[in-house]
């Protein structure tokens, strides 16, 4: 293969990074710009990020008010997720069913008023069956700036349960905050989350449970429970996120310039080795086959399931360059082989842009197995032979593996 070509090829293979770049960036920013507007939408339909605070008791005698601490406290959310897709984003969404008893301490030896304050977590959120419940009795609660205020007695050297829940949505996540900001001496405490899911995380910040989890028919049982701690951390689970379609199109493009690299190099190797001549045009359309892959991906992802996107830009990529070789230089094993590197380097390396976390090592894993293949390919292979004919595409000898 001659310097004029090689220049060429080069110069293709900038020209679509620079495509791939354009093409990745757009995708980000389509998600992003939309991202902003999506979230606040599915927010006020479905609810928001929830974030719980423990009630604030007060004792009120005239015109004095002291805060009563609370004795003991026994709270559970269960969670029922529904995973929603808007666009090129999944947002997870969930109702919670919030029930809490509150154990309150009498220290004087007569009767006491006690003020209670509930902060809902979103003044404009949906409370639906919100009641409050002393010593098994009703009692009237006033709404005032998204907080619910309820007076009632406590009886003298006596310990009283009061009761609270409801059901909303929210998003994303929920936390609960037993000390109302800043450390605080927490007495007596047992929080139980249940899940209708199986992945279950805890954002950085927050308390994991003390108690092993505990399977459920549905998904986990997750226990908080202190008799004394002293904390002014939040206790939060952060619900399992779906495979975002635009991120993950957006990443697969941006590496796209990596796989049609090593594409390049395969092609290099093998027409040097099998006799095969290319034309740099060759290479252009080849190139422009791998653009289509992603193109399409960036568009499919907004409709279809990523999964199934996937699979279709795949079969139509590869068919455009594999149909085209067969035009190119007919049918063999050179044709064999180059459609095994567009597989490899194109569908599997993309691929494993699924496991997120995983995708280094695929393709370092992926890149030492080709070199392997290419240096025992080519170990018995007379490099200046090959390039010291025309085109640099003439056979050379090799050994059979």
């Amino acid at each position: 293969m001659t310097a004029v070509r090689m220049v060429a090829i080069a110069l293709i293979f900038c020209v679509a990074s620079l495509g791939w770049l354009v093409l990745g960036g757009s995708v980000w920013q389509r998600t992003e710009s939309a991202d902003a507007h999506l979230r606040e939408s599915v927010g006020g339909l479905y609810g928001r990020a929830q974030a719980q605070s423990a009630p604030a008791f007060t004792l009120v005698r005239g015109k004095a008010r002291t805060p009563l601490p609370i004795a003991g406290s026994d709270v559970t959310a269960s969670f029922d997720l529904d995973q929603r897709r808007k666009g090129l984003q999944w947002y997870a969404t969930y109702q919670v069913d919030f029930a809490a008893q509150y154990a309150l301490s009498n220290p004087g030896d007569a009767p006491a008023s006690v003020e209670m304050r509930f902060t809902f977590p979103d003044g404009s959120g949906v409370y639906d069956g919100f009641e409050v419940i002393v010593d098994g009795k009703k009692v009237p609660v006033e709404h005032l700036e998204g907080a619910a205020v309820a007076l009632f007695e406590l009886a003298p050297k006596g310990r009283s349960g009061v009761s609270v829940g409801y059901r909303t949505g929210g998003l994303d996540e929920w936390r609960y905050v037993p000390s109302g900001g800043g450390p605080a001496v927490i007495e007596d405490f047992t929080l139980t989350m249940l899940t209708d899911f199986e992945q279950v995380d805890f954002p950085d910040g927050g308390a994991s449970p003390n108690r092993p989890k505990e399977r459920t028919a549905e998904g986990w049982k997750l226990t908080w429970e202190y008799d004394s701690v002293v904390s002014g951390r939040e206790i939060a689970l952060v619900m399992p996120q779906r495979l975002q379609p635009g991120p993950l199109a957006a990443r697969i493009s941006l590496f796209a310039p990596v796989a049609l690299l090593f594409y390049f190099a395969a092609l290099v190797l093998l027409t040097a080795t099998r006799g095969v001549r290319l034309h740099p045009m060759h290479y252009a359309f080849l190139a422009a086959g791998f653009f289509a892959f992603h193109l399409l991906l960036a568009y499919l992802a907004d409709h279809l399931d990523a999964g199934l996107s996937f699979a279709i830009c795949s079969i139509v990529s590869t068919a455009l360059c594999v149909g085209y070789l067969q035009a190119v230089i007919g049918r063999g094993r050179a044709l064999f082989e180059i459609a095994a590197s567009q597989t490899v380097f194109l569908v599997a390396f993309s691929y494993s842009f699924f496991f997120e976390g995983l995708t280094g090592l695929a393709v370092a894993i992926g890149s030492v197995l080709t070199l392997a293949y290419f240096m025992a390919k080519t170990a018995r292979v007379s490099w200046d032979e090959v390039f010291a004919r025309p085109g640099g595409a003439a056979a050379a000898p090799e050994t059979t593996n």
